[in-house]
């Protein structure tokens, strides 16, 4: 084998790796955000994935919303500023 064979096959060896990680990443962020939904009440409508943050797309009683979160290495997640519980409240008080 020559070296650009080689070279060729590692880099789309790596190629595949980083869109295999980064296809689980985007979906454990997504399983995250449907589990948040599932746990407090919420219908999940979909995620959307961005590069630094997820936003969660979901509806209670009629009202629909949306929050940016981010995981850490376990898929927990951290608000980037209010919680869609939060969220809601400030829609149903009217602010």
């Amino acid at each position: 084998m020559n070296i650009w064979t080689i070279l060729l096959v590692l880099m789309v060896g790596g190629f595949v790796f980083f869109r295999a990680l980064d296809y689980f990443i985007k979906y454990k962020n997504k399983k995250a955000g449907k589990d948040y939904c599932e746990q407090n009440g919420l219908e999940f409508l979909k995620v959307r994935h961005y590069e630094l943050h997820t936003r969660l797309y979901f509806e209670k009683d009629g009202i629909k919303g949306w929050a940016n979160y981010e995981t850490d290495r376990d898929y927990n997640i951290n608000w980037k500023k209010e919680s869609p519980i939060e969220s809601l409240m400030q829609k149903k008080s009217g602010k």
